[in-house]
């Protein structure tokens, strides 16, 4: 490797400052994006963190099995339906206690989009000092693939077919991000695994920040075994789905939205979907109703921004 290269990745390992506290094999699939991510969090944030999370394709690992465990973190599982509200039990135990901790509540977009997002958005409301952190892979993955709210349009899974009476999912995706944005927490973020620089400062600034309050990131986490790609295609389906504008990069104190980091001349929305077979039965009309929703969402993002606006909005015209 010459020295160009090596400082080119010296940026993000600066941020690996703790030890990777997982087992060297774990029981995630081929390619998982979770896996990485998980082996990132408490490497940038430090092994004294407490993660409290939901039944998930991260929950045999951060469970356990039999007797065993994968890792040296302290960790609560709870039920889908009140995660936010076991992660506050934990924080607020922890304050009056007099312990300075940091309490993680990481789950699926299952939980946080769906069965758990009425507790997640009391959470929000309250501003509960804990940091939450949704891996979104856009579906229930670990119970068979069934579409959830973060299911994009056309994404054909076991609930949304593609058959005689259906095409995929016919309805858009909610952009759970915004949602908790428009809260005006603290601190909400979004992030992805091609640009660990910048979940690496997103980390670090949610466990500053949630000393103020609470804490969303919104991380995309591919699935290659539900998704239908090649698991060694992970960072590239990242890498695209921000270079499309599908998922961009962007983050928000309380409330106020600011890009973390603007395409130019983002790419087709096809040019991302081609890597997985959950969108192979879309046509041309599909794919504009898709690239029509990234553009509304982008350019709603843009008009919201305090410090760029990243499309310009028509006026009014006049009567």
């Amino acid at each position: 490797m010459t020295e160009k290269k090596k400082a080119k990745l010296t940026p993000v390992l600066d941020y690996l400052k703790h030890e990777d506290p997982f087992a060297k094999g774990v029981a995630f699939c081929p390619g998982c994006g979770l896996e990485l991510l998980l082996r990132f969090i408490p490497q940038v944030m430090g092994n004294d963190i407490v993660i409290t999370g939901t039944p998930s394709c991260s929950a045999p690992v951060l469970l356990g099995q039999n007797n065993q465990s994968w890792h040296k973190l302290s960790y609560f599982g709870t039920l889908m339906t009140g995660a936010a509200a076991n992660a506050t039990g934990l924080a607020r135990y922890y304050k009056k206690a007099g312990i300075d901790n940091t309490v993680v509540c990481f789950n699926g977009d299952g939980t946080a989009a769906d069965i758990g997002f009425g507790n997640l958005s009391g959470a929000a409301e309250r501003n509960e000092p804990f940091i939450y952190i949704c891996y979104d892979n856009e579906g229930y993955m670990n119970t068979g693939v069934q579409k959830s709210g973060t299911t994009p349009y056309g994404a054909t899974t076991t609930t949304t077919p593609f058959g005689a009476a259906s095409k995929g999912k016919n309805l858009r995706r909610m952009n759970l991000a915004l949602k908790m944005a428009m809260h005006k927490i603290p601190y909400a973020a979004t992030a992805t695994l091609s640009d660990l620089g910048d979940l690496a400062k997103k980390l670090l600034k949610a466990k500053e920040m949630k000393e103020k309050g609470f804490c969303f990131l919104h991380v995309f986490a591919p699935c290659p075994t539900g998704w239908g790609a090649a698991p060694d295609n992970t960072i590239e389906i990242c890498r695209r789905a921000v270079k499309t504008n599908y998922f961009p990069l962007w983050e928000a104190e309380n409330g106020k939205i600011r890009m973390t980091k603007t395409i130019k001349k983002p790419k087709p929305v096809k040019t991302y979907t081609e890597l997985m077979k959950k969108f192979k039965f879309m046509d041309e009309e599909d794919h504009k109703i898709l690239q029509d929703d990234v553009d509304y969402e982008y350019c709603i993002l843009g008009g919201l921004s305090v410090l760029e606006a990243e499309c310009q909005l028509p006026l009014p015209a006049d009567e």
